[in-house]
């Protein structure tokens, strides 16, 4: 009770109505737009569109949008990962390493998986020895490929900040060139990184001491083919309006 959910394949929303008689709110995701409509239309006869809604999204294609997810306010403490009970296990860990570096307020995730489970049956029944296993898994697992990718989508992957009026601040001008200059409708006077005025984040003193936790999302990231940021932002303006919607993201989102 109290939890708000994100759920990580829906499918027809049969769980995610469960889901949503005990939750706070749920953002119910899946890749099929079939499966996001009838889910909605089962929402409906539930009377429960208050607290739920479903969005077509694929975070393993589109591993980037999982920062907006991590940034929302009040924040998601429970997942519910459901990526198809026979998926590989490759893409079952991919998506639980994703979710380590991103999704930080988490307190509870619940994943289906056949292969998962056979290879934990494996794991040794000491707590110490089992979390030694399970990293040495990850590595083996994740081998890793240096993917490049376009400074935008870099630039996107910086959380979302804003001035103490409430403002969002442009992060565009503050780790690059914002194109749009003076008609630019975010903050060009603070620094992204620390909240000070006067410099931008490029030149603040502070950026070092981020680099370490953006180097481990890196990291997780370089794992996945790039994706093209102008065939996810439509994706990107749905999930922000699925999330304004619920009230868990204050609204001019970038």
């Amino acid at each position: 009770d109290g939890d708000r959910i994100l759920e990580i394949g829906c499918c027809f929303g049969q769980c995610t109505v469960l889901l949503a008689q005990r939750a706070a709110e749920v953002l119910a995701l899946d890749t099929s737009q079939e499966c996001v409509e009838l889910a909605t239309t089962r929402f409906s006869e539930a009377n429960l569109l208050e607290r739920v809604r479903a969005e077509r999204l694929d975070v393993l294609a589109h591993p980037e949008l999982l920062r907006i997810l991590g940034s929302c306010d009040p924040p998601f403490t429970v997942i519910f990962a459901d990526i198809g009970g026979n998926r590989q296990l490759e893409h079952v860990v991919k998506l639980l390493r994703l979710l380590s570096v991103t999704m930080h307020s988490v307190q509870y995730v619940a994943v289906k998986s056949e292969q998962l489970a056979e290879s934990l049956a494996e794991a040794p029944e000491d707590a110490s020895l089992r979390r030694s296993w399970w990293q040495g898994h990850l590595r083996s697992s994740l081998p890793p490929v240096k993917v490049p990718r376009r400074p935008m989508q870099k630039i996107l992957m910086r959380p979302v900040r804003r001035t103490p009026d409430g403002r969002e601040i442009c992060r565009f001008a503050n780790y690059g060139t914002c194109s749009k200059g003076e008609e630019c409708k975010y903050d060009h006077s603070h620094c992204h990184c620390c909240g000070n005025e006067g410099h931008f984040a490029q030149h603040c003193s502070s950026l070092e001491q981020e680099a370490t936790g953006a180097e481990v999302l890196d990291d997780a990231l370089e794992v996945f083919p790039e994706g093209s940021y102008s065939q996810c932002s439509a994706v990107a303006e749905r999930l922000f309006e699925a999330l304004r919607a619920g009230g868990r993201l204050a609204a001019g989102g970038e």
